[in-house]
């Protein structure tokens, strides 16, 4: 179904007012999403701005603010080399490898998981993700952290709340080439441990300028056919709920001025928005947890001599295949985690569903009272490298893989057990 926008007359009372009505606590409730407008002021971002425009990407593309036909379908003007903003520091030593790179830890052609800028056609549309600037300590203070995104946070889930240490970064989708295909929907679900999604504006985007385009009620309707509460495990059912969502329930469109902000539950159906218009739509998107004693990373470990990869399970534990060429007991493999989230460790709780998915969150029963707590950052946990060093430009930084024998001890019968710090700086 096509979109319709958010327009403020829809909004309930409140929208313009920093805490939560009664009003926007009944359609969080019932819709699973609430839009403050003017949450942070537009003027806290021009920094960041004018940053964006100075980047690699955009340079090399020849893309400049003054001219707006250079922002249309940048993508085959985008470099082809995009690690200029990481360190050499690809399993403790070398520079991150390309698709036909030799690795001693992974096949060629192996997967090295997200840059700090990926650059991507999407659909229809050329789609640059900044996700270094996520880690940014000045992006996150005036988007993830500022004050008043905290106030809502705590509002609407109820502390302590965790204090972002970084969000996914700046997601800009450009004007399509006219003389290429429409642009389309991709509803998903993040599948993740985020508990709240927030998606903040950089710049006004009008109906049809690619608004996060999202499914109200999705969260509902998906919640109790997952085997967890708060950690996302699939059933047969899930996949026939998503099916009628993307079938029936109409899509809102998040449209607004720079400054707004859309805040829904983290397993909202989403996508990025049917994008015609001139303008480049920028949006931060963002993952906002409770504290809570955490499990594992979502650790995945490369396959070797034609091996598949393998993930660790909620417990730490990878388990590889015995009847396969790829040694079993071999640590000397790369190991990657999804960097670019918040959000990157499992729940140690595995409690079923609730009869009330709410019954956890505040939805402003209570005053906020500020209780937002600085827990320590997964990669400060692990001692794992992500921040600019050295010659690495403001903007880049990043994850690289590590060696599985650095994180995991071998058990016998192909299972590596991951050590965990999740829960020592309690």
């Amino acid at each position: 179904m096509l979109p319709r926008p958010s327009l403020p007359d829809a909004d309930p009372p409140g929208a313009e007012t920093l805490g939560l009505s009664g009003e926007e606590a009944i359609q969080f409730r019932e819709q699973g999403f609430v839009i403050k407008r003017g949450l942070v002021s537009a003027g806290a971002f021009r920094p960041f701005l004018d940053l964006w425009w100075r980047q690699p990407p955009v340079t090399t593309a020849n893309m400049t603010s003054a001219d707006p036909d250079s922002w249309v379908s940048p993508g085959d003007r985008w470099p082809d080399e995009n690690r200029w903003s990481l360190a050499k520091n690809w399993m403790g030593r070398g520079a991150w490898p390309t698709p036909e790179d030799e690795r001693r830890g992974a096949a060629v052609g192996e997967r090295v998981g997200r840059l700090p800028h990926k650059l991507t056609r999407d659909l229809s549309n050329d789609v640059w993700r900044w996700h270094g600037i996520g880690h940014d300590p000045g992006f996150v203070e005036v988007t993830s952290a500022h004050p008043s995104v905290l106030h809502m946070a705590e509002a609407l889930l109820g502390g302590p709340v965790k204090r972002p240490r970084r969000n996914r970064g700046i997601y800009a989708i450009f004007p399509r080439d006219p003389a290429g295909s429409v642009s389309k929907l991709g509803p998903h679900m993040d599948q993740s441990m985020t508990e709240m999604i927030v998606i903040t504006y950089l710049h006004d985007v009008e109906p049809g300028s690619g608004g996060y385009t999202f499914y109200p009620t999705s969260p509902q309707l998906l919640y109790p056919t997952s085997e967890q509460a708060l950690n996302w495990v699939a059933t047969n059912e899930s996949k026939d709920v998503m099916d009628h969502i993307k079938t029936n329930v109409q899509p809102i469109e998040f449209t607004g001025k720079a400054g707004d902000v859309l805040f829904c539950h983290g397993w909202m159906v989403h996508s990025a928005g049917i994008h015609e218009s001139d303008k480049i739509r920028m949006a931060v998107v963002q993952d906002f947890n409770k504290v809570r004693p955490r499990s594992h990373m979502r650790w995945t470990a490369a396959g070797k001599h034609g091996a598949e990869r393998v993930s660790c399970d909620m417990g730490g534990v990878f388990t590889f295949p015995l009847d396969k060429d790829d040694d079993p007991a071999d640590g000397d493999r790369e190991v990657t985690n999804q960097w670019i989230m918040d959000s990157n460790e499992f729940v140690l709780s595995r409690h079923r569903p609730l009869d009330d998915m709410f019954a956890e969150w505040n939805l402003g029963r209570l005053s906020v009272r500020g209780q937002v707590v600085d827990e320590p950052a997964w990669w400060e946990k692990y001692g794992l490298p992500l921040l600019p060093t050295g010659s690495v430009p403001r903007g880049g930084g990043g994850t690289p893989a590590v060696r599985l024998d650095k994180i995991a001890r071998y058990q016998g019968e192909g299972r590596w057990k991951v050590d965990s710090h999740a829960n020592e700086w309690m």
